[in-house]
């Protein structure tokens, strides 16, 4: 394999995708990202825009396992100014 390949997915690089809306506040991503800090999670890949009067956030995550993703989701779902939070593969 060259330097220049990609790297082929292998069973241990699943990743998680979450969905999150959140109200479009200046500390929303922050609090966000927080709560994913505070899970130890391994951030992959973020993107955050204004949708309507709110904000959409998606995260891609490292895989820990489905236990480890509700208990993120129902953490994240209990911040202040999320208003839906949805998750699956990626």
């Amino acid at each position: 394999m060259s330097a220049l390949e990609p790297a082929k997915d292998e069973e241990g690089d699943k990743r998680r995708l979450f969905l999150v809306i959140a109200d479009d506040t200046p500390d929303a991503l922050m609090r966000v990202l927080g709560v994913a800090n505070v899970q130890q999670t391994r951030l992959r890949a973020l993107t955050a825009q204004p949708d309507g009067a709110g904000l959409s956030i998606r995260m891609e995550l490292d895989d820990q396992g489905d236990d480890r993703a509700q208990v993120l989701a129902a953490r994240l779902s209990a911040c202040p100014s999320v208003r839906g939070v949805g998750f699956g593969w990626r």
